[in-house]
């Protein structure tokens, strides 16, 4: 039985690392689209998750100035890509139309 890449202890590790100096280094918005991160809550559109800047099918290794916080969303439509698309960036509002 095989196990996946991002099943590693090695992914998982990096993965913690990045998560931990994102929420340090204050990193509440997504780069490239602007909604607000959630840390707490995986699965969401709008979770942290992090991202390989160059990904790992172009020789992108799982070290620390490899990595980023991206949202769900950004880092799933980004893919294997070598560019982030930037995307206009979404506002944070508390406003509501009722």
């Amino acid at each position: 039985m095989t196990t996946s890449r991002t099943g590693t202890a090695a992914y998982q590790h990096w993965r913690r690392r990045v998560l931990a100096r994102g929420r340090a280094d204050g990193v509440t918005c997504c780069p490239s689209c602007g909604v607000v991160l959630d840390y707490e809550h995986g699965r969401r559109p709008n979770s942290a998750e992090p991202d390989h800047i160059l990904p790992r099918k172009w020789g992108g290794q799982n070290v620390m100035d490899n990595g980023r916080v991206l949202c769900r969303r950004c880092n799933i439509r980004r893919g294997a890509g070598r560019e982030l698309k930037q995307q206009t960036p979404c506002e944070a509002t508390t406003d509501f139309a009722w």
